[in-house]
C-alpha cells in the first residue's frame, strides 16, 4: 500500500510539472501556427534521427562498461539493452526511476551490488552534466555572451564540476574518503552504521574506474561521442522543419534541454524539455510557433525511440514490464536474500543488498 501511494504521489508530481510547463508553452504561442508548422514537417528525416539515437545509446553502454570494469567485465552488447530499459523507465515513470532500474537489473544479471552500480550511474550523470555545461560555455564564448547564458553555465558547471571532482578525488584517495565517511557515520545511530559503511565501500568500488588516466579518458571520450550524436539528432529534426540553423544552435538546444531534464521531475521530462527547447530556439531567433513544433517533434522522436527499443530490450533480457512500473518495490524485495544467478555455479551465492559482489576469477 505504501509503495502504491508513493508511486501515485510521484506520478501526480510529474503530471503537475508537465502540465504547468506545457501550459506556459502553449499559452504563449499561436496554436494555429504551431499546427501549420507540424503539417509541414518532413517525416522522412525522423527514421535516420531514431537510428542515430540508437547509436548514441551504444556509446552510453560502452561508457558504462568502462565504469563497471573494476567490478565485473560485462560486454557492451550485454549492457546495451539494459541501458535502453533504463531509458524506458525514465520515459514512463517520474523522477528518473530508470537509474534505479538499471542498477537493479545489473544486480540480478551480473551480481553487482546495487550501491556499486548506482555509483557508476552517479558518475555518468556528473560527466554528462560537465559535457553539457561545456557546450554552453563554448556557445556563450563564441556565439552569444549574454549574462543569462553565462549564469546558467556557471550554475551547472559548479554543480556538476563539484560532483565530478569529488568522485575523482574519492576514487583516487580511497582510504582518506573512507576515513572521512567513517567519522561522519560514527555520529549516526548505531543500528545503521554497519549498513552505511558497507554501502559506502560498495560506492567506492563503483567509481574505481576513475582512478586511472585510461579509465577517465575513456569516460570522457564516450561522453563526448554520446552528446555529439545527440546534437546530430537535434540537427536532423531541424532539417525536417527546414530550419537550416548552424550546428552550434543545435548543440545549445541539446545542452539546455538535457540540463533541464537532469533534475528528476516528470515522466520522460515532458514539460521541462518542451519549455526549454522552445525558449532556447526563440532566444536564437526562431519564431515561437516553429520553435514549439520543433520541440514537440524532437521530444516525441526521442521518447518513441526509447520506448520502442526499451520494450524490445525487455524481451531480450527477460524482464517483466511490472519491474519498469515499480522498480522501487522490486528493489525493496531484493533487500532480502537474493541469488546472484548469473554467476558461475561455483561462485553463485546469496547476498544481502548493498554487499560487495566480487566478480569471478577470470585468470
Amino acid at each position: 500500500m505504501n509503495l502504491t501511494k508513493s508511486l501515485r504521489a510521484r506520478t501526480l508530481l510529474g503530471l503537475i510539472v508537465a502540465t504547468v510547463l506545457l501550459a506556459l508553452v502553449f499559452i504563449r504561442t499561436n496554436l494555429s501556427s504551431v499546427f501549420d508548422a507540424l503539417k509541414d514537417v518532413q517525416l522522412i528525416y525522423l527514421p535516420p534521427a531514431m537510428a542515430l539515437l540508437a547509436l548514441s545509446v551504444w556509446f552510453q553502454a560502452l561508457r558504462w562498461r568502462c565504469l563497471l570494469r573494476p567490478l565485473v567485465d560485462v560486454s557492451t552488447r550485454r549492457l546495451y539493452p539494459v541501458v535502453f530499459v533504463g531509458h524506458l523507465g525514465n520515459s514512463v515513470v517520474p523522477l528518473r526511476a530508470g537509474e534505479l532500474l538499471r542498477a537493479l537489473i545489473l544486480k540480478r544479471r551480473e551480481g553487482v551490488s546495487r550501491m556499486a552500480a548506482l555509483s557508476t550511474l552517479v558518475a555518468e550523470r556528473a560527466f554528462d552534466g560537465l559535457a553539457l555545461t561545456g557546450l554552453l560555455i563554448v556557445f556563450a564564448a563564441t556565439v552569444d555572451s549574454s549574462n543569462r547564458l553565462w549564469q546558467l553555465s556557471a550554475a551547472s558547471g559548479g554543480l556538476f564540476g563539484l560532483t565530478a571532482g569529488v568522485l575523482i578525488i574519492a576514487a583516487i584517495n580511497e582510504e582518506k574518503a573512507s576515513s572521512i565517511a567513517d567519522a561522519v557515520i560514527d555520529h549516526l545511530p548505531a543500528r545503521s552504521r554497519a549498513h552505511l559503511r558497507r554501502w559506502f565501500r560498495s560506492f567506492l568500488t563503483g567509481i574505481a574506474a576513475l582512478r586511472t588516466l585510461s579509465g577517465l579518458t575513456t569516460v570522457l571520450l564516450t561522453t563526448a561521442a554520446f552528446w555529439f550524436t545527440i546534437g546530430l539528432v537535434s540537427a536532423i529534426v531541424g532539417e525536417a522543419f527546414n530550419m537550416h540553423e548552424g550546428f552550434d544552435t543545435y548543440l545549445l538546444v541539446t545542452a539546455v534541454a538535457n540540463l533541464s531534464v537532469s533534475i528528476p521531475s516528470s515522466q520522460g521530462g515532458v514539460g521541462p524539455f518542451e519549455f526549454f527547447v522552445r525558449e532556447t530556439l526563440v532566444f536564437s531567433g526562431i519564431a515561437a510557433p516553429l520553435a514549439t513544433a520543433y520541440a514537440l517533434v524532437l521530444h516525441a522522436t526521442i521518447l518513441l525511440t526509447m520506448i520502442i527499443a526499451g520494450i524490445v530490450s525487455l524481451r531480450v533480457i527477460g524482464v517483466s514490464l511490472d519491474l519498469v512500473a515499480k522498480p522501487q518495490g522490486a528493489a525493496d524485495a531484493d533487500d532480502g536474500m537474493t541469488p546472484a544467478t548469473s554467476l558461475p555455479a561455483e561462485t553463485s551465492v546469496y547476498r544481502r543488498a548493498g554487499e560487495e559482489a566480487s566478480p569471478p576469477d577470470t585468470a
